[in-house]
């Protein structure tokens, strides 16, 4: 039997100001961590490591940068400088769906803030996917 794969599109409902919140504190804290380890020249994940340890981020974003920083710092993309305001990357190993179809908001997506700390996001499928 041949295997299907689907993207399922879900768009995050505006969270409410406590989620709001965290969302800025994990956006800041990851562009912190970012600016840090590039400015440290980490080419290696080793490198990566050991400055983004440092930072009150999940695992999965510490993870994502290790990945990410060191492509930014000659691997792949060899940036002189960084531009714009990244957006936090995450490992997709610690996506979680939650479905929960009585309810008026059917999907929820768990955002990791910090290790011991997660968001559980409101999310709507996209309209041509609702079956």
């Amino acid at each position: 039997m041949a295997e299907l794969t689907k993207t399922l599109e879900l768009k995050l409902v505006d969270p409410n100001a406590h989620k709001r919140q965290k969302l800025r504190e994990t956006r800041d804290a990851y562009q912190q961590a970012l600016q840090a380890a590039f400015a440290a020249g980490c080419d290696t994940q080793a490198a990566a490591n050991d400055v983004v340890v440092e930072y009150d981020l999940s695992g999965y974003a510490k993870n994502a940068l290790k990945k990410y920083v060191p492509q930014l710092c000659g691997n792949s993309y060899d940036a002189d400088e960084l531009h714009d305001d990244h957006p936090v990357r995450f490992t997709n190993e610690g996506l979680q769906l939650d479905h929960q179809p009585q309810n008026a908001i059917e999907w929820y997506v768990k955002v990791p803030h910090h290790e011991d700390y997660h968001l559980w996001m409101p999310a709507r499928a996209n309209p041509d996917q609702r079956e």
